[in-house]
């Protein structure tokens, strides 16, 4: 285990202070009075003391039992909604010291539908879901559902209707079935619970039953769906008396051996050999800090069971967007949201929203390694955790708090140059802090705020990063009617600092580009310190009957930045939106549901540059056969781009239009298929094809298997190839912007293999051989900003050659003139590549788990251009691979 005294910057030493000192108030806060919201009208149920708690084998024969009230009358929502279930459900309810049980009797007519799947996956399957809202504060929830075969799955509900599935609980269950149907019991122990402490306890309440034969789901509380809410709607469960919330403590310590095995190395690299072999360990904690807080904690953290990000081909100036997947990060992420809540539809149209908190950034690749010229490396892949901590949950006051610190090593590289050997930083020591929390305002809305921090303990070598970024800021909704329109909004603000090296590559960054030369309201100033910016956003919205609708206005500052903690590829920009949506979900004869949308948008940078103008248009039916049928399409105007040259001035973009469908097969049945596809053009003769085909097979009722090849053609107008500076380019600022039309193939065949042996004994594969090309012809030079007009070379201006030996094109861009010649690199590429990864999953008993898992890394490079599909496949598979093999075992202790 790696030691955790290691040398800090005083800045990032008060910002760890800060955290305690946030830990401790809030633990304060939690013991200040309660306050509950006021509960409309709702049914009222009753759990039954248990002189002994029942077992849990699936059979309710227990004493227990038979001394609680039944529950039923459970209410259709699919297929015909309001209407009484068609098969009988019975809940009982009971509660001990340790724990509260459900049991339930699901009686079925015909036979019933299960499946094996790995735990918290939706297999299709017929499903029995329990719904707790133990804090009744009408928003928030745990939900615990049980299928036939006794897999568990456990989410989070948070903001009323949305769900957070990466929450795991550790709870027990068990099911039979039989010629009437089926059984589940269901044990919760109050540690996996949240809720005050208090004499006699009121909680919220709702059962869902999935029957998959009929594709009918019925609740035990139905909520119309032309009506909003969910938790907000659950029925009281009564009668809890004499128990208290526990202070929970679980430890969770790992072990874990690896080998990496690579079969190419470089001839004489003495940093790499054919296989490298480590063995390590570490600790995930969770603590009850109050009866409604909770601390958890990471030492050392190991995410080598997690899926591998599949490869993509990015040949723009933005940095790509991947989910989080490291379950430590995702587990509770939703009570970091900002700027989003309360509504049950948002959107975002040609912008991606920037985000204040992006946890991939914790543990992120080292961002000093490109700089380095270098014969061999031996560098880091990722910043290594030293540790992590997290503060959750709900204070009695009224207040959600989810506050995060962790702390990242220093990381270097070693690396070999003409003969010499060196050592370089290539990440800082980091410290990240994060703060959310949010107030409840009643039932009709709720204020909140968010703040983060990172603090760097820079070396000299790496002072072109910032030392230290913050941000900031307030949000809330508020709901007017009976819950039919919202107003929801944010105002937010941003500060990072460094020296005059970090603050102006932060000002030509492509998320601004100070630097343009054309650009009326912004300037680089390479002497600053320090960049300042801000963002906000209102939007209302109408979420209750057939007809909605949503509008939205937005802003960000040219000198917001977010990316040190955060996720965002622009800022500078300025617009709204409008969307008129319906959703109409009555039966009709050959149809079960019609839902469509319609919005429109305009976006303008500072400057009052139109970056982003269409109209568009999305849909999908449900038929009677239980298929869906989708349909999109729409047209973006003629606009300019401030963006493409990479620091120079704005060039128009072509109007283009597109349009799409697809539909996807009843799921219930053993053979499935989905076909997706898009077709695009532009006024300039650039096209996009997609094509998306899923075939999804179940040899058994354990045993999945999806193949979806997905083929992706294009031809770009413009596509940026380098900037060379000449002063004699008077026209495009003394900077002639190189372009070329580029012709794009790439086929990605993703594979998947569930198959599941016992609820606890699982094997997952994920296969994803992709492959790329990418044709550069016509180079030409922008002829003046803000325009469509391109000289090509060779044919509208000087001439261009291909040296064959160098792989390089020589370009004179004036013929005769007294331009001076300049070359570059043949651009042209085939990506060949294969992302594989194998996991055998085995939960040897609650909590704990057993993993083993391979994963491989293909991946190669050459300089061809033309896509070919043997050639091209055959390649990937001989690419150089880096392959690791892992076993890794963590053990659940309840303290």
């Amino acid at each position: 285990m790696k030691s955790l005294m290691h040398p800090f910057s005083a800045t990032a030493r008060r910002i760890s202070g800060a955290v305690v000192a946030c830990l401790l108030t809030s633990a304060l806060l939690a013991q200040g009075p309660e306050v509950s919201l006021q509960v409309p009208t709702a049914a009222e149920f009753s759990a039954v003391r248990a002189i002994n708690p029942p077992v849990i084998d699936g059979n309710l024969d227990d004493e227990a039992w038979s001394n609680a009230p039944e529950i039923t009358g459970f209410t259709q929502r699919d297929p015909n909604e309001g209407e009484p279930s068609t098969q009988k459900t019975i809940v009982r309810i009971v509660y001990h010291d340790d724990a509260i049980y459900f049991g339930a009797r699901m009686y079925d007519s015909g036979p019933v539908t299960t499946r094996l799947g790995r735990r918290d996956t939706t297999i299709e399957s017929d499903w029995f879901r329990v719904y707790l809202d133990p804090h009744l504060d009408r928003r928030t929830g745990a939900s615990f559902w049980v299928n036939p075969s006794n897999v568990q799955l456990d989410m989070v509900v948070y903001n009323d209707t949305w769900t957070d599935a990466a929450w795991d609980a550790v709870w027990s269950s068990a099911t039979s079935i039989d010629d009437g149907g089926w059984t589940a019991e269901i044990r919760i122990p109050y540690s996996q619970l949240r809720f005050p402490d208090r004499p006699r306890h009121t909680w919220g309440v709702n059962f869902i039953r999935a029957i998959s034969r009929i594709n009918e789901q019925s609740r035990l509380v139905h909520v119309p769906k032309t009506e909003t809410g969910f938790v907000s709607r659950f029925a009281l469960l009564n009668g809890i008396e004499g128990i208290r919330p526990k202070k929970s403590f679980e430890v969770l310590p790992y072990m874990v051996t690896r080998a990496d095995l690579r079969n190419s190395v470089a001839p004489g690299d003495p940093y790499n050999s054919s296989s490298d072999y480590a063995g390590d360990i570490g600790l995930d904690l969770k603590y009850g800090v109050t009866t409604n807080l909770t601390l958890t904690g990471t030492i050392n953290p190991d995410f080598g069971q997690v899926e591998v990000d599949p490869a993509v081909v990015n040949l723009t100036q933005f940095e790509l967007f991947f989910p989080e997947k490291r379950p430590f990060f995702v587990e509770g992420s939703n009570l970091f949201d900002f700027s989003r809540g309360g509504s049950n539809h948002n959107f975002g149209f040609n912008f991606s929203t920037p985000s204040f908190f992006y946890s991939r950034r914790i543990g992120r690749n080292p961002q000093g390694t490109g700089g380095i010229d270098h014969d061999y490396i031996d560098a880091p892949d990722q910043s290594t955790i030293l540790g992590a901590l997290k503060l959750t949950g709900k204070t009695g006051n009224g207040w959600t708090i989810a506050a995060l610190n962790a702390v990242t090593e220093e990381e270097s590289a070693a690396f070999q140059l003409d003969g010499s050997r060196f050592s370089q930083v290539v990440e800082p020591m980091t410290n990240y802090f994060v703060l959310r929390s949010a107030k409840d305002l009643s039932e009709k809305g709720k204020v909140g705020f968010l703040m983060t921090a990172v603090n760097r303990d820079l070396p000299g070598e790496l002072d072109s990063l910032r030392d230290s970024a913050y941000t900031g800021g307030v949000d809330g909704h508020w709901f007017f009617g009976d819950r039919d329109v919202i107003v929801e909004w944010f105002l937010g603000g941003s500060s990072v600092h460094g020296t005059q090296e970090a603050i102006e590559l932060t000002q030509r960054a492509p998320a601004r580009y100070y630097q343009r030369p054309d650009a009326g309201h912004v300037e680089l100033d390479p002497t600053r310190t320090s960049l300042e910016g801000w963002a906000s956003r209102v939007m209302v919205a109408k979420q209750t009957g057939k007809w909605k609708y949503n509008i939205q206005g937005h802003s960000y500052s040219p000198g917001f930045e977010t990316n040190d903690v955060g996720f965002m590829q622009r800022s500078d920009v300025q617009g709204g939106h409008g969307v008129l949506l319906y959703n109409n979900n009555d039966p009709w004869k050959k149809t079960r549901s019609r839902n469509f949308w319609l919005a429109s948008y305009h976006n303008e940078n500072f400057d009052g540059d139109k970056i982003g103008e269409g109209f568009l248009g999305d849909g999908y039916t449900q038929l009677s056969n239980f298929w869906y049928l989708y349909y999109w399409g729409g047209a973006n105007t003629r606009t300019v781009d401030d963006r493409a040259t990479r620091g120079g001035p704005v060039i128009e973009r072509p109007a283009s239009r597109w349009v799409g469908g697809g539909f996807e097969t009843d799921s219930r049945k053993r053979y499935g298929t989905e076909i997706v596809f898009e077709t695009s053009t532009n006024e300039r003769d650039g096209f996009s094809h997609f094509l998306q085909v899923s075939l999804n097979y179940r040899p058994a009722s354990n045993l999945s298997v999806s193949l979806s090849p997905t083929l992706r053609d294009s031809r770009s107008f413009s596509q940026y190839v380098r900037t060379v500076n000449d002063p004699l380019a008077t026209s495009t600022f003394s900077n002639r912007y190189v372009f070329a039309e580029i012709e794009q193939t790439s086929l990605e065949l993703t594979t998947r293999v569930d198959w599941t042996f016992t609820s606890r004994l699982s094997f997952q594969l994920y296969l994803q051989p992709f492959i790329a090309s990418g044709d550069y012809l016509r180079f030409k030079e922008l002829s003046r900003p803000n325009s469509l007009d391109y000289a090509e070379y060779g044919v509208d201006a000087g001439s261009i050659e291909f040296d064959a030996a160098g792989n390089r094109y020589l370009v004179d861009p004036d013929g005769d003139g007294p331009a001076s010649s300049f070359s570059f690199s043949n651009p042209d590429f085939n990506l060949r590549s294969i992302r594989a990864n194998a996991i055998v999953r085995w939960e040897f008993r609650p909590g704990s788990a057993l993993y083993v898992v391979w994963n491989e890394n293909r991946q190669d490079f050459v300089p061809v251009g033309d896509f070919s599909l043997r050639r091209d496949l055959s390649g990937a598979f001989d690419a150089p691979s880096d392959d690791v093999f892992l076993v890794k075992m963590s053990y659940w202790l309840g303290l």
